[in-house]
């Protein structure tokens, strides 16, 4: 008999190892959000909402547990939508600015104009940690603050281009 309390009976099904294995995920998800001062707002199954603040701004974020496939979503909503006139440059502006990226990455919705940074992580038969929870949160959050204010300028007519240079070589700085 194993001493990990991960390793499930043989006898239950794998469905209901992943379902046991989930809410333990939604579980550790919320204590962490409570327990690091994030004040989440439950929003349904495995999903929390949570207001993030800076002195520049800030911006709304989701964390979302997927518990059919042990995947954890974090996304930071933009508190800007692109205009419709001005959505292929935001588009380019976002491309841009993922190129690189290991991690994490930008959504754009071509009808609305809303953004999102988004991070997620696939934790299939690993227990989820507040390391991995925070990782992801941090990624999430990153992304967000350091490319808004570009997204912002192109928003207003700044050219994709001369905006992510501004973000991503501040000064002028070549590479």
């Amino acid at each position: 008999m194993s001493n990990d309390p991960y390793l499930e009976r043989p006898e239950q099904s794998v469905a209901s190892q992943r379902h046991a294995r989930g809410e333990r995920a939604v579980a550790t998800l919320g204590r962490f959000l409570a327990d690091d001062g994030w004040r989440p707002r439950p929003a349904g199954p495995g999903r929390f909402v949570m207001s993030y603040r800076r002195e520049s701004g800030g911006f709304e974020l989701w964390a979302e547990l997927v518990v059919a496939s042990e995947q954890l979503v974090v996304s930071a909503i933009a508190p800007l939508t692109a205009p419709a006139a001005r959505r292929a440059a935001a588009a380019e502006y976002l491309a841009r600015a993922g190129w690189g990226l290991y991690v994490g990455g930008f959504d754009l919705n071509m009808d609305t104009g809303e953004v999102r940074a988004r991070c997620g992580l696939d934790f299939e038969g690993e227990p989820l940690s507040p390391r991995l929870i925070r990782n992801t949160l941090t990624i999430t959050v990153r992304l967000m603050e350091t490319y808004l204010p570009g997204l912002a300028r192109v928003c207003d007519g700044v050219a994709p281009l001369d905006a992510i240079h501004a973000i991503e070589h501040p000064g002028g700085q070549a590479t």
